[in-house]
């Protein structure tokens, strides 16, 4: 009798402690991709082979686009992250898109579309995909626009006009304009 509660005990014990372990994760996942948050932690390589961190551009709203270049929404709202990139890049606003191209060639493909929509803002590359785990993405695109203190204001599943007066309200009030 003694040995079966025994039993019982060291069963329900590892039930406990094998919840409170997968638990304890999420939990740890899910802080930081909340509007209101501030941005997690996340570096890549920039076409150029260059480290960039979401950190060296604190101070300056930016809008974080997660695409690829096969994403047929990504294609549409392209033209209009470069249309918003253009109007405050000189105003204290940036876009960092990070691809999630990956396999042979990523790169190149990359530096086509880049090319074909005549995009001048940064792009990094991720063929990992580790963004998605860390900023916890639905698919592509997806999209954080940061504060200048790197909280994010909002965040964006799906294509939209970035260049749209709403969206244009939003970056000049972050942007103080």
């Amino acid at each position: 009798m003694n040995r079966a509660k025994i039993v019982g005990g060291v069963f329900v014990l590892a039930v406990i402690v094998g919840i409170v372990a997968l638990a304890k994760p999420l939990r740890i996942e899910s802080r930081g991709v909340e509007v209101g948050n501030r941005v997690p932690e996340y570096a890549a390589l920039d076409l150029a082979g260059t480290d960039v961190s979401f950190e060296d551009y604190l101070g300056q709203v930016v809008l974080v686009n997660v695409w690829a270049t096969w994403c047929g929404p990504c294609r549409v709202e392209m033209p209009s992250i470069q249309a918003v990139h253009e109007r405050y890049r000189d105003q204290g606003f940036t876009v960092l898109a990070v691809s999630i191209d990956a396999g042979p060639g990523h790169r190149d493909k990359v530096i086509e579309f880049a090319e074909e929509y005549e995009l001048d803002f940064p792009i990094l590359l991720d063929p990992e995909g580790r963004i998605g785990g860390i900023f916890q993405t639905v698919g592509v695109p997806e999209t954080f626009v940061l504060d200048r203190e790197g909280r994010i204001v909002k965040r964006l599943i799906g294509a939209t006009n970035w260049d749209s007066k709403g969206n244009q309200a939003l970056i000049e009030e972050l942007l103080r304009i």
